[in-house]
């Protein structure tokens, strides 16, 4: 058992009560003495148990980061697998056709899963209204079909994560 301040060298060989009346007078009792180091105890156990607790949070916490893109990944790899196939066709036997179409079922697979992960696509169409969260102005130019400060043209597409932006789209605005 640890040392309070109550405890004198005679407390720490023996918590009994003593007999003689003049221990009875004392400002502490033996008694309140005895409940002061139980609570005492019960407080130290409850601190170790606060901070064994949060360090078993903090290394679940890490290992949900460190594992948090596995199912991701997991469905990014049968689309690997695919990109791979078609690298390895020979291009003497094959045409320039069917490999554009292996790419574009590829493509499509690929935008399925990211769509399945709460992907969106940002891919604002002439006359969108500009807007700086999902889109990134790389150039300007004069349009008089479309009104001033909406997007002109789309020159890359941009992505989201249940409505964060990933990647805005580049685009080019109509002067103002």
């Amino acid at each position: 058992m640890s040392q309070t301040p109550f405890d004198t060298e005679d407390d720490s060989d023996n918590d009994a009560m003593p007999d003689d009346a003049a221990t009875a007078t004392d400002s502490v009792s033996a008694q309140d003495h005895q409940r002061l180091k139980d609570e005492r105890d019960k407080l130290m156990y409850a601190v170790a148990e606060s901070q064994n607790m949060r360090k078993r949070l903090e290394a679940e916490k890490e290992t949900a980061v460190q594992y948090a893109n596995q199912s991701l990944i997991k469905t990014l790899i049968p689309i690997i697998d695919n990109f791979e196939r078609a690298l390895a066709v020979d291009p003497v036997k094959t045409d320039a056709a069917a490999v554009l179409k292996g790419l574009q079922l590829v493509h499509d697979q690929l935008m399925k899963e990211l769509e399945k992960q709460n992907v969106e696509l940002i891919d604002p169409k002439p006359g969108t209204p500009f807007d700086p969260t999902k889109h990134e102005a790389l150039m300007q130019k004069e349009d008089a079909n479309l009104a001033p400060g909406t997007v002109a043209q789309a020159l890359t597409k941009g992505y989201a994560l249940r409505g964060r932006t990933l990647r805005p789209a580049s685009v080019m605005i109509v002067k103002q």
